[in-house]
């Protein structure tokens, strides 16, 4: 009797967002369901923010919670940068890589030289196949240095923001420069040596002799593995990489990601290595600097995957530095240079003009870290802009992860048909944010935004409610 007396004391007090002043307004499906969420005990002391309406624009708003509040809206701030990135560039627009050739003469160069123009997503295979090209025009060996020319960009790799973690050295916290190679992280694999009492074995892919290697750990008898790896700016550009702790005999090894320091002379290194790999022999060093004005002959030509294509994966999988490049090549093409100084006025030129929207905060092209605040309803009229926006940008809602199939969002929305749910998570210490697009009912589209800050519960708890507001919208028959 007791416990069915809890019970039904415990159901009468469900709407208790009521009684916490949390109660947001819209269509009474809608508004019973995600009040009844925000009553939800893990969400006390956190800031909520929740808008929705029509993607296109029309009607009154399908729900709204504290929808003017500003708020971080983490790596929902890509949604901003991305779209302002389809608009400025336009979703044809490519990056350009060149090889050049100093004085080429029977197959050797005085010194070869690397120009990259911002493309974020260059990989290894990439950098090699244009390494063959210059092979195939008769590159036989380098007299002198390989030498990488980056400056389309500023010298600064890193945005604003990021002096708030400066020792963080993961890989999502990436620098960006005019030339990158393989996101600018390094997969390292750490096994046990030969015999007990040896170090581990360091194994890089590439650009090997880019990496200062400092190896203090052990390899052990038996144990749990207990190693430690710490990636850290070396006095000359390169990374530092601090290996301690231990590892037993029979351990299969670990592979881990972190970030480098210096893209250029990354990528470089990477392709003097696999020049050597090729049999063309580098004789001199790796250093910054411009091609000559004039003997150089061009030796390979790279383009990337064009925009429409690189904003797949800063949104369905929340690439950073990706973000932050283009920013850089907004306002190295649109702006007044390529650094966060000449992109972001570009982004507010757009959210101002184009958008309609004024009094944001936008520090940076990622949401990682810094100051960005924006309000829910603000975003909603990003998605809303580029819904209706003529001509048609379809590659924008594409580049939205797919609820239950794909990105960031592979694991949520299961149940949902393909392609009914799209939308950005972002998530930071104590924020999770949702910013989307969802078919309702009867096949129109609703727009949405959930920003949550200084949650003190785990990020289930709060895709709760905005896996909740979702499902409602889904369901909902305008």
């Amino acid at each position: 009797m007791r416990t069915l007396l809890l019970l039904l004391i415990g159901a009468l007090a469900a709407p208790a967002a009521v009684a916490q002043g949390r109660a947001g307004t819209g269509p009474a499906p809608i508004a019973d369901a995600v009040n009844a969420l925000l009553a939800d005990k893990a969400l006390n002391g956190a800031k909520i923010a929740i808008f929705a309406a029509r993607a296109d624009g029309t009607g009154k708003p399908l729900y709204a919670y504290e929808a003017d509040t500003r708020l971080h809206p983490a790596s929902n701030t890509k949604v901003v940068t991305t779209a302002a990135a389809l608009v400025s560039l336009g979703p044809t627009f490519a990056f350009r890589t060149d090889l050049f050739a100093e004085d080429m003469i029977e197959g050797k160069a005085k010194a070869l030289y690397l120009q990259g123009r911002g493309d974020p997503r260059l990989y290894s295979e990439e950098l090699w196949k244009l390494l063959d090209e210059a092979r195939f025009e008769g590159l036989r060996a380098v007299e002198g240095d390989v030498v990488v020319d980056d400056s389309y960009f500023t010298e600064r790799y890193e945005p604003p923001g990021y002096e708030e973690k400066p020792d963080d050295d993961a890989s999502y916290r990436a620098p960006s420069g005019a030339l990158s190679l393989d996101l600018n992280a390094a997969e390292i694999t750490l096994l046990p040596g030969a015999n007990v009492g040896d170090p581990p074995v360091v194994r890089l892919r590439r650009a090997r002799d880019y990496f200062v290697i400092e190896n203090g750990a052990t390899t052990t008898r038996r144990g749990r593995e207990r190693l430690a790896l710490q990636a850290k700016r070396a006095a000359d550009g390169r990374t530092r990489l601090i290996v301690s702790g231990r590892i037993a005999q029979n351990h299969p090894g670990i592979t881990v990601r972190r970030r480098i320091d210096h893209p250029a002379l990354y990528a470089g290194y990477a392709a003097k290595q696999l020049l050597q790999e090729m049999g063309i022999q580098v004789k001199g060093k790796v250093r910054v600097g411009a091609v000559p004005g004039k003997g150089v002959r061009r030796l390979g030509l790279h383009y990337s995957q064009p925009v429409s294509r690189q904003i797949l994966d800063v949104n369905k999988w929340s690439i950073n530095m990706m973000a932050e490049a283009l920013v850089r090549a907004m306002g190295r093409v649109r702006g007044t240079g390529g650094d966060w100084a000449g992109g972001v006025p570009v982004v507010t030129k757009f959210l101002n003009e184009d958008v309609g929207i004024k009094g944001f905060t936008y520090t940076n092209g990622s949401g990682l870290f810094g100051a960005t605040a924006f309000s829910p309803r603000e975003l909603v009229k990003v998605l809303q802009h580029m819904h209706g926006r003529t001509p048609a940008l379809p590659e924008f809602a594409a580049s939205l992860a797919l609820g239950g199939r794909d990105g960031t969002l592979r694991r949520r929305f299961r149940g949902s048909d393909l392609g009914r749910v799209r939308a950005k998570t972002g998530t930071l210490n104590g924020v999770s944010c949702l910013t989307g697009y969802v078919h309702m009912a009867d096949g129109s589209v609703a727009a949405y935004s959930v920003l949550v800050n200084d949650h003190k519960t785990s990020a289930w708890q709060v895709w709760k409610l905005q896996d909740g507001l979702v499902d409602a919208l889904a369901a909902y028959t305008p």
